[in-house]
């Protein structure tokens, strides 16, 4: 499962000591701030792709139980 979720350039989203995107400061310029929106984006869509798969690979009993829970950490 590690393999494909490195494939897939997602398995960053399960480190422990992963850092939140923090946000912009107040002056900061246009082009930092689209950074941090697309970095927020970017950090979403691997979360929801990484959940996914893992959620792909239980049994049913199993898919049953975790699919309530919306972080990776939980899982």
């Amino acid at each position: 499962m590690l393999f494909l979720l490195t494939v897939l350039n997602v398995a960053y989203v399960l480190d422990p000591n992963l850092q939140a995107v923090e946000d912009p400061a107040p002056n900061a310029n246009f082009e930092e701030i689209a950074k941090v929106v697309e970095l927020k984006k970017k950090r979403e869509e691997d979360n929801f792709t990484c959940r996914g798969h893992i959620l792909n690979t239980l049994s049913d009993r199993l898919y049953d139980l975790y699919m309530s829970m919306q972080s990776l950490v939980e899982i």
